[in-house]
């Protein structure tokens, strides 16, 4: 907001007085149920809350503020000046929607495919419910028409109106379940029926959404997101708001239960030995390194909100106690370090598959300095996924191998030749990956993981690539990559891997930082050594980082991976 909140409710001397905050009811009845009831046991979250809270009221205007942190420290402490900011926020989204469809146009809420409609419309609904007691009728009607029309504009895009003239939208993933937008959706819609006590919404989410979801995580089985390690992280969003539908009464849907729960093992296992990192799997828009962030806190946090008890729980638990960031970084996630926290419990599985999602990981300890390695084979139907079926990372203290794409400007090259696979080049260019079911089999066996992936349905809509199957022996000393293929004379099959550190030539051998390279077969391949930095092109830059290309495969490549180092060549 332009102008500054502490202003907005007449605090224009920029001092938090307490004596002038007068006291809401001390028992305040609401049909959206808050993130948590009470401040809880966890004075110094409490206190940075509200602190952060106290800054917008002293006209602050702190980054990422929202009305729904005024309309909680509100309900928590009683404070009727909180719930004063938060009408006033509310009042300006609002007001400024009303001036935008006077004008003829959209309002903000309706923009990028509606996608902040969550937030936007939450806020208002739980201001509305937890602070609109003493409010005009004419304004809670105001509230209303927006929040109606905003609602029927969402789920009806080609008959969707503002004041009467036409804004039909693309109806961007009202019906796909697994994609980020549909939980902003669903965010709007379940806030605003549980504060309107709307027959029709609530019937809507009953007999439409809701089952649709459990349709779309009945057999999907794992935890994690077809969307990536990034995007995946809007579950949180999923979490929350399924926490409060069931808080407010409602019955509880299996599917989501069980995904919660899935999700804490899958996030544990998704993040690199040194704990401050996760995954590099999908875009990465947010950041391009995968470094953790609140937004890993957050979704853990809910999920354990969600499933507080059993084995998945307190690993979530020993994980929120051991990772970098021990508490929220920025004041706009404050309040979700309010939620209560179990015992904690170390995990003893080194290895983890998620059917669901089609990510495998694996380490050899849960030490710091372990041996870590993801691998990708499965369901790629998301457009933030990447085509990266069949591709590795690996890391030991720092990457040692890892998809080019954490080190572009954008986050989200998506195309077989910054990952670590088998690419396919046809006269024409690269053959892409296409939306496709690919299959993994793991297997343990005297210490050792094997892994074998069919990735031959990616290229099912190629005839120019009939076969490929990627195996994998992950071991505490080497990894070794066998590929087997089938394509057209016309095409060439290259093996890649990306490096953080520069490769130099030892024989046979490729060393990149402490990574060795050894290519087994074919026994003498054609090797090429690609600096992406002087890789031009359009709107991409390449930051940093290198890959080996090897070629010369006759239907086979068999290449092993020594993290410390080559051993001598037997």
């Amino acid at each position: 907001m332009k102008t500054g909140v502490g202003e907005m409710i007449g605090q224009r001397q920029g001092r938090f007085i307490f004596v002038a905050m007068l006291l809401l009811p001390a028992a305040l009845s609401a049909a959206v149920p808050p993130l948590v009831d009470e401040p809880g046991d966890n004075p110094r979250a409490w206190r940075r809350f509200e602190n952060w809270v106290r800054d917008a009221v002293a006209g602050k205007d702190p980054y990422g503020f929202r009305a729904r942190d005024a309309a909680l420290a509100a309900r928590l402490s009683g404070r009727k000046l909180y719930c004063q900011l938060a009408v006033a926020m509310v009042e300006d989204q609002v007001a400024t929607a009303e001036k935008a469809v006077a004008a003829g146009d959209r309002p903000e809420i309706a923009g990028d495919s509606y996608l902040q409609v969550g937030p936007m419309l939450a806020d208002l609904a739980v201001t509305l419910d937890w602070c609109g007691e003493n409010l005009p009728a004419k304004q809670k009607a105001r509230w209303s028409a927006y929040a109606e029309q905003t609602l029927d504009n969402l789920w009806h895009p080609a008959a969707a109106s503002w004041g009467g003239k036409a804004h039909p939208w693309s109806g961007w993933s009202i019906d796909n379940p697994g994609n980020n937008y549909y939980y902003s959706f669903l965010e709007a819609t379940v806030y605003w029926a549980l504060a309107s006590g709307s027959s029709r919404w609530l019937e809507w989410l009953r007999e439409d959404s809701w089952p649709r979801l459990a349709a779309y995580f009945r057999d999907y089985h794992g935890g994690g997101s077809r969307e990536g390690t990034a995007y995946g992280l809007s579950h949180a969003r999923l979490f929350e708001v399924y926490r409060a539908w069931k808080r407010a009464g409602e019955g509880p849907i299996p599917a989501l239960d069980r995904l919660a729960r899935e999700s804490m093992e899958y996030w544990v296992h998704a993040t690199l030995p040194t704990m401050d990192m996760v995954a590099a799997i999908g875009d990465q828009a947010r950041v391009s390194m995968p470094v953790m962030y609140d937004y890993h806190r957050k979704l853990m946090l809910l999920a354990h909100a969600l499933a507080p008890e059993g084995v998945e729980a307190r690993h979530g638990a020993w994980w929120l106690q051991h990772i970098s960031l021990r508490e929220m970084g920025d004041g706009a996630n404050y309040r979700y370090d309010l939620l209560p926290l179990g015992p904690g419990e170390k995990p003893r599985r080194r290895w983890y598959y998620s059917p669901g999602v089609g990510h495998l990981f694996v380490r050899t300890a849960w030490g710091d300095d372990a041996l870590w390695l993801s691998f990708v084979a499965g369901r790629y139907d998301e457009d933030h996924a990447h085509q990266d079926q069949g591709a590795f990372a690996l890391f030991q203290r720092k990457w040692l191998a890892v998809t080019e794409n954490v080190f572009t400007h954008s986050g989200i090259q998506q195309g077989t030749d910054v990952h670590n696979m088998l690419r396919f080049v046809a006269p024409a260019g690269d053959i892409g990956q296409r939306f496709s079911e690919n299959h993994l089999q793991v297997e343990e066996k005297e210490g050792r993981l094997n892994i074998r992936a069919d990735l031959s349905p990616a290229y099912s809509s190629s005839a120019l690539v009939s076969r490929w199957t990627r195996q994998l022996g992950f071991g505490k000393d080497e990894v070794v990559v066998v590929d087997e293929y089938q394509v057209d004379a016309s095409v060439q099959a290259l093996w890649q891997i990306n490096v953080p550190e520069k490769p130099r030539r030892r024989g046979k051998d490729i060393l990149a930082g402490k990574l060795c390279i050894r290519p087994l077969e074919p026994a003498e391949p054609s090797v090429r050594i690609v600096h992406w930095p002087e890789v031009q092109r359009e709107y991409e830059t390449f930051r940093e980082g290198w890959k080996v290309e090897l070629g010369g495969g006759q239907g086979r490549f068999r290449v092993s991976l020594f993290p410390g180092g080559c051993p001598p060549d037997s």
